[in-house]
């Protein structure tokens, strides 16, 4: 039976309460009311009534109104005229309550539904309300004349306004019929019916639409779909207009299993209208197989587009750096007791500028590797490491002509012995190895000074790495802090072995580094092996923060002696330009402060007394929507413009977004070609956050090739919790400016 507390007062005045304080009731058994009032009647009856100040406590559900009516058979209640309601994470304000406690249903007028995000501090919460709001169960709501927003109370910015929405809140589904999207009172869009998230998790449904204009492709349009398919794998379906070309149909589908993982993805323009009705259509296809048992795995990488400008007239500043050339390439790997073993099948298709045409990489059909250490007596360590690829080249047009390349097979075989000697104050390593590569090349396609049939090649590689490390303790700016002075020295002997006849199926020289100072070879691939009587001297000091561990800032010299010339080279312009000493190398990086970081690195040519390149990178990010960086680069001979031309290269890259009001920032980045006189890339745009929603105007201007520029503009209003309407500027901000942050993710006011 219900239980039901008075107050003293009430309990001696019986229909007359003083007008004192209510107290809260006390916890009631489990399936229990009870009920607190100023004035009470029809205690013991099956009809109980209470007026003034009514507080009802019932498990997770609690009712606050002037008056309530309490049928105790049917546990039922009917309140009024001002209720708020709790129903557990649930907060209802309405005027007539009817409520079924049992059946945790009934209705309530002129209600205000608001329920926060859980798990999630300062996400936004959810507020609904209409004319009239039906509880259908512990979680779940129908409205009619409806508003969902996820503003604050008090405010009403922006709303969803519908005939009926109904809320389910454990299948995170709010469904709107007869909507609209209401923003200051102005209605921007309407539907006859939508569905929506009610927290952030995943759903299936119509996600919010995007446009874009620019790019050559006139006004685009996409509305994609996403099917929350199962916890592991789901889809999304993009169908995009595009006014001066057509119709474009995209989509993704991901999975997630225990063993494997991969992802599906492609579209298709069935009739580009600017390409005289050509079908253009480009996909990527990933795929990641584990097999624990048997210590494998195995995978495959495919990207294809069906034509050489389809990512400059489709794709981003990005896409078109990143589709030079399309990997496809599949692959199994092996940890045996005897070794790992790799097994691959690798092509590229290169997708040619006619403005700069470029030799299309090598295929591998197939590369296989192995690569085997064991630990022997007195601390030696033996590496084996061998690698067989049959190369393969088609025949392609390059500046007007058919540029053949040969084909043939190469076997490398590289074991090795060393014995490393450490201790807390420094280590020596030397290692000895012999470096054997057979050939098997093909007559076809073989250029007059090429070799064919059969060649090899063997070389004894000794070197010998030593360094120490001193540390002592420090101070910066009153910051304890320990700095190490880290001399190291290498010792590298190849001799010389004539190599000029042989093809180059993969090599290509390293850019000069710190890390290239300490490599047995200068070249990547395995055509070409430098021959070397070099001494590498360097010396690093770095300041750790003792508080945190942090590397407040690492500076570092070095330099390579060398004791012959060099005589293996790729082509004419491979050649050093240094007898005795490399290039100087200096670098200085770290986090400076806590907001600050610097990367350094300067390259100096000792013959010509002059900057060989040289980059200075600064970031400042004092808080989330606060960031600023600089980089400057210059190199002082590269290819100019893709042609044969060679020049000094000058580049000026600056980027930053900063607040300039309250709410409002503004972002931008200048990319500048001093050497071309062209700017690479521009972008400007304003940014306001108004909490619950924001606002992104953003144009952008970048090289598509040598001679092209596009411009695109971004105009987006996100409704938080909803999604944006719009297009979408946020990975285009994320990848031009470094620390980019979402200001309506930013914490705080701003």
């Amino acid at each position: 039976m219900p239980l039901f507390r008075l107050t003293p007062i009430a309990a001696a005045l019986v229909v007359y309460c003083a007008h004192a304080d209510p107290v809260e009731p006390a916890d009631p058994v489990a399936g229990q009311i009870a009920v607190e009032a100023d004035h009470m009647s029809g205690v013991g009856s099956e009809r109980v009534r209470a007026e003034g100040r009514v507080v009802a406590v019932r498990d997770d559900e609690r009712v606050e109104s002037d008056w309530l009516e309490y049928y105790q058979t049917r546990q039922h209640v009917r309140a009024g005229d001002r209720v708020h309601m709790t129903r557990g994470p649930d907060d209802l304000t309405g005027e007539a309550l009817d409520y079924s406690m049992e059946a945790s249903q009934g209705t309530l007028e002129n209600a205000d539904v608001y329920r926060n995000q859980p798990g999630r501090r300062g996400a936004p919460g959810y507020r609904a309300g209409g004319a009239l709001v039906r509880m259908t169960g512990k979680d779940t709501y129908e409205i009619s004349q409806s508003r969902f927003t996820t503003c604050e109370p008090g405010r009403d910015d922006w709303y969803v306004r519908a005939r009926e929405m109904d809320l389910d809140y454990a299948s995170n589904l709010g469904v709107a019929r007869g909507a609209w999207v209401e923003f200051k009172g102005v209605p921007l869009l309407y539907t006859p019916w939508i569905d929506f998230p009610l927290q952030e998790r995943r759903k299936s449904g119509l996600l919010a639409p995007t446009f874009k204009l620019g790019g050559g492709n006139g006004i685009e349009f996409a509305q994609p779909y996403y099917l929350n398919l199962a916890p592991n794998y789901d889809a999304t379906v993009i169908p995009r207009v595009l006014s001066r070309r057509g119709l474009m149909l995209g989509g993704e589908f991901r999975y997630l299993m225990p063993d494997y993982n991969g992802q599906m993805a492609g579209e298709i323009m069935p009739d580009d209208r600017k390409r005289n009705g050509d079908t253009r259509f480009a996909y990527t296809l990933s795929h990641l197989q584990q097999a624990p048992s048997l210590n494998m795995a195995f995978g495959y990488n495919i990207r294809y587009a069906s034509d050489n400008d389809y990512f400059r007239d489709f794709g981003d500043r990005r896409a078109i750096a990143d589709g030079a050339n399309l990997l496809r390439e599949g692959w199994a790997n092996w940890h045996s007791p005897f070794g790992f073993f790799t097994v691959k099948a690798q092509r590229y298709k290169t997708m040619q500028d006619s403005k700069a045409l470029v030799d299309e990489p090598y295929a591998r059909l197939p590369q296989l590797t192995w690569n085997y250490g064991i630990g022997l007596p007195a601390g030696v360590e033996a590496n084996f490491y061998a690698e067989y690829n049959q190369f393969s080249h088609g025949q392609q047009v390059v500046n007007g002509g058919l540029n053949a390349r040969q084909d043939g097979k190469r076997l490398t075989f590289y074991p090795s012995l060393s014995l490393p000697l450490q201790a807390s104050y420094g280590f020596i390593t030397p290692k000895v190895g012999l470096h054997y590569t057979e050939y098997w090349l093909s007559a076809q396609n073989a250029p007059a000074q090429g070799e064919t049939g059969n060649y090899s090649r063997a070389l004894p590689v000794a070197s010998v790495d030593a360094g120490l490390v001193f540390e002592r303790d420090s101070n910066w700016f009153g910051q304890s802090l320990t700095q190490t002075l880290e001399p190291r020295l290498y010792y590298l002997y190849i001799p010389y072995r004539d190599q000029s006849r042989l093809p180059n199926f993969d090599s290509a020289r390293y850019d000069t580094s710190f890390a290239q100072l300490f490599n047995e070879n200068h070249y990547a691939g395995g055509d070409r092996i430098n021959n070397a009587n070099q001494l590498t001297a360097a010396i690093t000091s770095r300041f750790i923060d003792n508080d945190n561990g942090v590397e407040r800032l690492r500076v570092s010299l070095g330099q390579r002696m060398y004791f012959d010339e060099q005589r293996v080279t790729l082509d004419a312009n491979d050649v050093r330009r240094t007898k005795t000493l490399s290039d100087f190398l200096a670098s200085v990086s770290g986090q400076l402060t806590r907001d600050a970081w610097m990367d350094t690195n300067y390259q100096y040519n000792r013959e010509l007394g002059k900057a060989e390149r040289y980059n200075l990178g600064l970031r400042y990010n004092p808080a989330p929507g606060k960031t600023l960086s600089l980089r400057w680069r210059y190199e002082r001979d590269t290819e100019v413009a893709g042609a044969a031309l060679r020049g000094p290269s000058r580049q000026i890259d600056i980027a930053g977004q900063w607040p300039i009001a309250r709410k409002w920032y503004v972002v931008g980045r200048q990319n500048y070609s001093f050497t071309g006189k062209q700017s690479l890339e521009t972008l400007l745009g304003v940014e306001y956050n108004d909490g619950c929603w924001a606002v992104r105007l953003v144009g952008q201007r970048y090289q598509k090739d040598l001679n092209t520029s596009t411009t695109a503009f971004y105009l987006q209003l996100e409704l938080n919790g909803l999604g944006g309407i719009g297009s979408n500027p946020l990975q285009t901000l994320r990848q031009s400016i470094p620390g980019y942050s979402k200001i309506n993710d930013v914490p705080g006011k701003l």
